[in-house]
């Protein structure tokens, strides 16, 4: 039917409504609608008539769909997107449920809303696939759907009045990959960044660098309030170097190194900053931005290389162009086809020249043959466990040299959880591996270290709990056993001391193995389950019945939710809370400990928020934040024992289920503790 044509005998009112709009005008006059629902052109409403003139004249794609069988018409805008083969020309006079079938679950309920006369329907960048040019293809539509009313004032079509939209949605998720990619690299290299407008006196950053320099909240604050957190010996050379920086004759370039100092906790920190300025066409600066990195590390130690008496001055000025050497380069390796698209600095660090090409194979050619194999492995351990790529290597490019590159690298992947690509950052690591004395071995064992895994710590923490409690446990035994076999003949002052020995001994058990929980809380890799957390509350009032009983204490709650992350650090967290409760109670009142909750949203995520109340000591609410510091204590260990861990436990374990913890209170009035913590987990481990 949708192919067939043949002229009109005659001419016709209907015709000369519908002259012109090109080649799809010509094929509705050719139409023989006879064959159809539609019948003769002759016999269409005027309401049809006028609508289709309307639609043939436009030069904005447009479609029409007409009475019960929905026959479809469409002008020459509209035509491209049938692409070059598939629908067209037989889609002309088709029925809508014949010519859409792959989307005519998504389509249908549009259309019924029109028919039945509800509001007209408007979307922007939908994806409906169409089958064009011999294949599925997603294709982002802008549209409208309108009802078309003829003579007696019922609904007699639809009018779809679109735009497609791909190319620009496909731009736009290109230019979003490209912001994490360069948001990737900012967080890899650990930089912080600015942004000043020097017309408004606006300067803005990132959390990073408002944390460096003990800035505000806000998004904009004047560039004198950053200038106050500058050590007062370089303030007036950093104000020159921006001023020069500023104008126009000096071409807007702005490299200095300086110390600030936080303006709270008194930290000093040496930063190198590098920043562009960009001129408008009267030459005036309009935008200054650019980063700091933070080279405190990298200053110390080439003070003690400086400082060393055997060290020579040529390793001393190598190991200096290896600290300062912050040259990076950038790459996204597409895994399907093993492309690389990569900047020149980064082909620099591969030892292939700029004007080739790079691939997988390439790559790997230029690789020391002893590390192929272990990049290979790291990289597909990094994209099956969905964890970050970080390894150190060699490259042998055919010149003969022999190079070391640091490479870091996130995995994408698509809605199925399949990897796409890896996106990530290098950066020429050769002076540091070469350094040939005792000092530059140093050096290179810190930096070595300030790079050390979770898997690290806690090897550190479990030789600290075995080495340092067997000393701890003969100190014990012997003081047990001095008070059992000469109690009766040791002085009163040496019962005291002795008695000072044991409680020490018993309060380094219980620091050792604090230090050993907090390090181990990173360090291992907890399955995602289902917990019910009045099942958790039960188990510890179980397990906490002596310590409850000796307190004269009693917990009520409220029914709580099941929730989704690592049951045995969801038990830890509130054994530490509930513990502490009862721990710091008043002696003269029964304490008592209330525990509610209520569900938040924020966003797409549901969140339970779990409030936990004592009638205890209290604190003073200006030490809050003290609370949760490692080690930190408000109270004397003589008067309640404890390692100072216990909160600091609680607040990397809800941090890391996503959540957060809070603490309020008032001396002598009790504390309450607030956990909010998702329902659900996106990841499969924690």
């Amino acid at each position: 039917m949708g192919s067939s044509f043949k002229s009109p005998s005659s001419t016709y009112i209907g015709y000369e409504l519908l002259s012109g709009g090109g080649e799809m005008g010509e094929f509705i006059r050719s139409y023989n609608w006879a064959a159809t629902s539609m019948g003769p052109i002759e016999h269409w409403p005027q309401s049809l008539l006028t609508t289709l003139s309307i639609v043939l004249g436009s030069q904005y794609p447009m479609f029409l769909w007409w009475g019960n069988d929905l026959i479809q018409f469409y002008n020459d805008a509209y035509r491209p997107s049938l692409g070059m083969s598939g629908k067209h020309p037989k889609a002309l006079g088709q029925k809508a449920i014949e010519c859409w079938p792959e989307v005519w679950s998504v389509i249908k309920p549009l259309i019924d809303q029109v028919l039945n006369g509800e509001a007209s329907i408007w979307s922007e960048d939908h994806m409906i696939p169409i089958n064009r040019n011999g294949k599925l293809e997603d294709v982002y539509w802008t549209f409208s759907y309108s009802a078309v009313k003829i003579e007696d004032g019922s609904i007699g079509g639809i009018l779809v009045v679109c735009a497609e939209t791909t190319a620009r949605v496909v731009t736009m998720k290109k230019l979003l990959e490209s912001e994490d990619q360069l948001r990737f690299a900012i967080e890899a290299t650990e930089l912080g960044t600015f942004d000043y407008d020097p017309i408004a006196d606006a300067f803005k950053s990132n959390n990073r660098l408002k944390d460096w320099y003990g800035l505000p909240a806000n998004s904009e604050i004047p560039l004198a309030l950053t200038i106050e957190s500058i050590a007062e010996q370089d303030k007036q050379r950093v104000k020159d170097a921006i001023q020069t920086a500023l104008q126009y004759t000096y071409g807007g370039f702005y490299n200095i190194e300086y110390q600030i100092i936080h303006p709270v906790t008194r930290k000093e920190r040496i930063v190198k900053a590098k920043g562009k300025v960009w001129f408008n066409t009267e030459k005036m600066a309009y935008r200054f931005n650019g980063t700091l990195q933070d080279i405190t590390e990298q200053v110390a130690a080439n003070n003690k290389m400086q400082n060393a008496e055997v060290l020579s001055r040529a390793t001393a000025e190598r190991l200096h162009l290896a600290l300062d050497a912050g040259k990076l380069g950038s790459y996204e390796l597409i895994l399907a086809t093993g492309e690389i698209h990569s900047t020149p600095q980064c082909k620099i660090n591969y030892g292939i020249p700029e004007n080739e090409n790079l691939n997988l194979e390439k790559l790997t050619a230029n690789i020391h043959p002893e590390d192929r194999l272990r990049v290979k492995q790291t990289r597909d351990e990094a994209i099956a466990e969905h964890k970050i790529y970080s390894i150190e290597y060699r490259i042998q490019p055919s010149s003969g040299e022999i190079r070391w590159v640091k490479v870091s690298g996130k995995t994408i992947y698509d809605e199925m959880d399949e990897p796409i690509k890896i996106i990530g950052v290098t950066v020429d690591i050769t002076e540091q591996k070469i350094s040939t004395d005792e000092l530059g071995r140093q050096v290179k064992e810190r930096t070595l270290e300030l790079e050390r895994s979770n898997e690290d710590l806690m090897q550190f923490a479990h030789v600290t709990s075995h080495d340092l409690k067997e000393p701890a446990r003969k100190v014990q035994i012997y003081a047990d056993k001095l008070v059992k076999e000469f109690g009766k003949s040791i002085p009163k002052e040496g019962t005291t001391y002795l008695s000072k020995i044991q409680d020490a001994t018993k309060r380094m058990f219980s620091m050792i193995e604090g230090v050993l929980n907090y390090s181990s809380i990173n360090a291992e890799e907890h399955t995602i389950e289902r917990i019910d957390l009045n099942e958790i509350i039960t188990n510890i009032e179980s397990d906490i019945e002596l310590l409850i009983s000796e307190k004269k204490g009693s917990i009520k709650r409220d029914k709580l939710p099941v929730i989704e992350g690592a049951h045995i650090l969801v038990y830890q967290l509130f054994f530490n809370i509930l513990s502490n409760s009862f721990k710091f109670s008043k002696k003269e009142l029964n304490s008592l400990v209330t525990i509610s909750s209520s569900i938040e949203k924020k966003g797409d995520v549901e969140f339970v928020k779990i409030t936990i109340k004592d009638n205890g000591i209290g604190f003073d609410k200006k030490q809050a934040d003290k609370l949760f510091q490692a080690f930190s204590r408000l109270h004397t260990k003589d008067k309640f024992q404890g390692t100072g861990l216990g909160l600091a436990l609680c607040k990397k374990i809800v941090e890391r289920h996503g959540g957060s913890i809070v603490a309020d209170g008032k001396e002598n009035e009790g504390a309450t503790f607030t956990v909010l913590l998702p329902i659900k987990q996106s990841q499969k481990f924690i």
